[in-house]
């Protein structure tokens, strides 16, 4: 692993090299990446804890930047390699640093064959205010692979079939009860009836343990989906699941209906906008996209989010994004307590609004600020630990320098 004390003068070195070629215009652009980055970011409640109890910082963020996307024959070959060493002002316990790994390969054969492999590795302070409010430098490690085939891409039925596992595993004792080991595998078949429409049946299965708690859960999902292009700047997407949980160690069996709803809007090449609804639970959620498990600090029942996001590339140089988020939860400990204990329950609402823009100061040269507002309410609660409510306002200006 590479030492924080060495990731500063390292960074400030490929920021120089990438800086004196960034205006030299390169015949062909090169599969790999190399840069440096620093940020500054200023939080007006570090710990997402209640008003009275908020402290602020400022922390510097030192990081390099490492990638590559490679075609291979009919292959493809793409990675990505991050790390920041953060550094507080003055919450000097809290230094740490912040690494991702990302790695994908996808595959395709002559017989209509095709599909990927993926492994990432990351750790980071997690971003819940039930893993942050006790006020230590707690670390949020996430190991994850998955594998997805499909067969017949190109014609009106295909079929797909994949898995996926994840392990995730917390620096601070206190949160060892939440450390889980997840795994999934899904199956499903695709039928194009019409150009611009595309419908989807499968079947989804998980467990997902909790070594130290002594307790695994089962999950089981009957997935019906269907993406819309009718034309023109819109594309809906839409799933609907039946989604069955069943827990080993307490009675805390769950049938809940499940499922996202989506629109992406791009009505000029410059302007996008993606407006999401989402309902699911913390336990074996699957990302549709990656194809890998999604981790949650929390233990949610049952969340709904609603999430919309715009990008506008103002001019050549200047880019703009906006975010806007609502989120309900409904959450417990029944997973992570002993037998006998009656679990706590509570449920909160998550508001955030965020504001960004990024200008190319040269080819391979980037600079942008932005703010980010947060609010949290607790509707119920019967166990502090589970959430808290919290205002926080967050200030980062960052610059970047890479060498492609």
């Amino acid at each position: 692993m590479i030492r924080p004390h060495a990731l500063r003068p390292l960074a400030l070195t490929l920021v120089g090299a990438a800086c004196l070629a960034a205006g030299t215009a390169q015949a062909e652009t090169s599969p790999y990446y190399l840069g440096a980055s620093q940020r500054f970011t200023h939080s007006s409640n570090v710990f997402l804890t209640a008003d009275a109890q908020a402290k602020s910082d400022t922390v510097s963020s030192t990081g390099i930047r490492l990638g590559i996307d490679q075609p291979i024959s009919r292959q493809r070959l793409t990675a990505s390699f991050s790390a920041n060493a953060n550094r507080y002002s003055s919450l000097t316990a809290l230094n740490n640093t912040d690494y991702a790994l990302d790695t994908r390969l996808d595959w395709d054969t002559v017989d209509r064959l095709s599909g990927n492999v993926g492994f990432s590795s990351r750790e980071s302070m997690p971003s819940d205010a039930a893993a942050l409010a006790t006020g230590l430098r707690n670390l949020l490690k996430v190991n994850s692979a998955n594998v997805q085939a499909n067969l017949g891409q190109v014609t009106m039925w295909s079929f797909d079939a994949g898995a996926a596992v994840s392990r995730a595993s917390y620096s601070e004792a206190l949160y060892a009860r939440n450390n889980t080991n997840q795994m999934s595998l899904n199956a499903g078949a695709r039928v194009t009836p019409a150009s611009g429409l595309t419908l989807r049946a499968g079947l989804r299965h998980a467990n997902v343990g909790y070594p130290n708690a002594n307790n695994d859960v089962r999950r089981n999902d009957l997935d019906f989906s269907a993406i819309v292009s009718p034309g023109g700047a819109s594309v809906f997407n839409g799933r609907v699941s039946l989604t069955r949980e069943h827990q080993s160690a307490a009675d805390r069996n769950l049938t809940n209906w499940t499922g996202a709803l989506g629109w992406n809007w791009k009505p000029a090449g410059k302007l996008s906008t993606s407006l999401n609804l989402s309902r699911d639970t913390s336990n074996g959620s699957y990302d549709f996209t990656t194809g890998a498990l999604n981790i949650a600090s929390s233990n949610s029942t049952i969340g709904t989010t609603l999430s919309l996001t715009t990008q506008w590339e103002v001019t050549s140089k200047i880019a703009m994004s906006g975010s806007l988020s609502h989120a309900r939860r409904s959450l417990d400990n029944a997973l992570t307590i002993g037998t006998g204990v009656l679990p706590a329950s509570a449920s909160d609402s998550t508001s955030s609004l965020g504001l960004n823009v990024q200008y190319a100061v040269l080819r391979n040269v980037d600079v942008g600020c932005g703010v980010t507002w947060s609010e949290r309410s607790v509707t119920s609660a019967s166990a502090a630990g589970l959430t808290s409510p919290y205002n926080a306002t967050t200030y980062s200006c960052f610059g970047q320098a890479m060498l492609r």
